[in-house]
């Protein structure tokens, strides 16, 4: 009987060094929570911030424009990317504006404007006898 006694008593110490165990690591566990919880109000307060002041410009369809994937524009041979950007600062143009912004041929700038359109980076729509390209606005959240 003796000897059962002090089995139990190696596992109740057992018992106890693991609660302890236990008990740490769930309050490291709980201190990592309280940080990710913190990151998170941090990032919903910035997020909150850009949207006040997306919602103070002047112009809506400015606060709706999404600027251009860098890494897709940076991965687009050059002469495709010098299009991609000048129609971004104008918004909508014909190959004809596109040619006189980037110096080059308007068969050029037709064509690279084109290749974009076919890689889904821009749009085009017909007015009239001309063409025009654009980058497609979209809403936010």
């Amino acid at each position: 009987m003796a000897n059962s006694n002090a089995n139990i008593k190696i596992k109740n110490s057992d018992l106890e060094t693991l609660l302890v165990e236990f008990t740490e690591m769930f309050k490291r566990l709980n201190d990592k929570l309280d940080i990710i919880i913190e990151s998170n109000d941090k990032i919903l307060q910035v997020n909150e911030e850009l949207l006040q002041k997306i919602g103070n410009q002047d112009s809506k369809k400015e606060s709706m424009r999404i600027e251009p994937d860098t890494m897709a524009l940076l991965s687009l041979p050059s002469a495709l990317r010098k299009t991609a950007m000048v129609l971004y600062r104008l918004e909508q143009a014909t190959a004809d504006e596109l040619a006189k912004e980037t110096k080059r041929l308007r068969a050029v700038e037709s064509a690279a404007a084109n290749e974009l359109v076919r890689m889904g980076y821009i749009k085009k729509k017909r007015i009239g006898r001309d063409v025009y390209f654009y980058i497609e606005v979209t809403k936010e959240g």
